[in-house]
């Protein structure tokens, strides 16, 4: 072994405030954010920027982190019903896989209606 050690990968240190500006350039992407924002920050990219750069979002951001790199998020991802993988990736603290498993069940297959996620 090299005695190297890999960077861990975690949700503060991905989403940091020079990418939440990068993505807030793209207005598929931005759209796409919007469906799961409060009404105020919708058609907002400005208060969007500025909550994602708070101290506060930021420090929830690390406590997240924290909990995820702890590998207590597993049981709780499966319990919101994601993938048996992404919980595996939770419980391991691997934020890496766990993104990869979490894009994978998205990934609508083709024939797959939407209309699946619709809340009633």
């Amino acid at each position: 072994s090299s005695g190297q050690q890999k960077e861990s990968v975690t949700p503060a240190n991905v989403i940091t405030k020079d990418v939440v500006d990068t993505l807030l350039k793209c207005p598929d992407t931005v759209s796409k954010l919007e469906q799961h924002l409060p009404d105020q920050l919708k058609g907002n990219k400005e208060a969007l920027r500025q909550t994602l750069h708070s101290p506060q979002f930021q420090q929830g951001l690390q406590l997240f982190s924290t909990a995820f790199k702890s590998g207590q998020l597993g049981p709780v991802m499966k319990s919101l019903g994601f993938t048996d993988a992404a919980g595996n990736a939770a419980a391991g603290g691997d934020f890496e896989a766990f993104v990869k498993a979490v894009a994978e069940a998205t990934t609508p297959a083709k024939g797959d209606v939407q209309e699946d996620m619709a809340l009633d």
